[in-house]
């Protein structure tokens, strides 16, 4: 486990301002779609996170998204391919998770079709990585997160009656390394491409964090 509260505290107030930003972005109609959603979601995170430093650590944020022309839904099993890069205080931390990600509200009827179909794309989620996940957006409940294996082994339903981490208390423990694959790393920024490829995920993000150097003063002697 990663013990660096502070660092974790900030963190996790940043993601609550990426949340806040996208469901403002959803209430206020500029955003509908799920595909929208999500690109907002990963851009509001880039915009908020990168080139911060937060408690002494540079963050960088980087998005790659899909370019294929006339690509079908169902190639893909993740909507987007998380990885997370943390190296400071001589702790190296790299590890990721997979999402699909559905707009629905609580008391939204949700069809056994649909359901089906989310159960289909969880499972080839988890073909690759135990640590995948559905974010489900909604106006009422804001954004939480439900396992997939959840998903997979539940009656038809609206997913909203699984069990489920608000947002903030997911990433929290991601940060933490409660949550996270170690397979799911890139060696280096050319191999992030062939690692969205890998794992079938439409979109990446990779949150990479280092200790900033300390800068000595010519006139320091220690």
């Amino acid at each position: 486990m990663f013990a660096n509260k502070k660092l974790i505290s900030n963190l996790v107030s940043n993601i609550g301002k990426v949340e806040k930003q996208t469901l403002e972005a959803m209430r206020d109609g500029r955003i509908e779609q799920e595909p929208a959603i999500t690109d907002r979601l990963l851009g509001v995170m880039e915009h908020v996170l990168n080139d911060k430093t937060i408690a002494g650590v540079r963050w960088t944020v980087k998005t790659l998204t899909d370019r294929g022309r006339g690509s079908q839904e169902n190639e893909f099993g993740a909507d987007f391919l998380a990885a997370l890069e943390l190296e400071i205080e001589g702790y190296q931390i790299a590890k990721g998770f997979l999402a699909q990600s559905k707009r629905i509200e609580p008391s939204q009827t949700f069809s056994r079709q649909e359901f089906y179909r989310l159960q289909e794309q969880c499972r080839k989620m988890l073909s690759h990585s135990s640590a995948s996940f559905v974010f489900l957006y909604s106006q009422q409940s804001g954004i939480v997160v439900v396992p997939a294996m959840e998903i997979i082994t539940a009656r038809d339903c609206n997913p909203h009656e699984l069990i489920s981490k608000p947002m903030k208390k997911f990433y929290q423990e991601h940060f933490e390394c409660f949550i996270g694959d170690q397979k799911i790393r890139s060696a280096n920024p050319q191999a992030l491409e062939e690692l969205r490829n890998r794992y079938e995920a439409r979109r990446l993000v990779i949150l990479q964090g280092y200790n900033e150097p300390v800068q000595l003063s010519l006139f320091d002697r220690s």
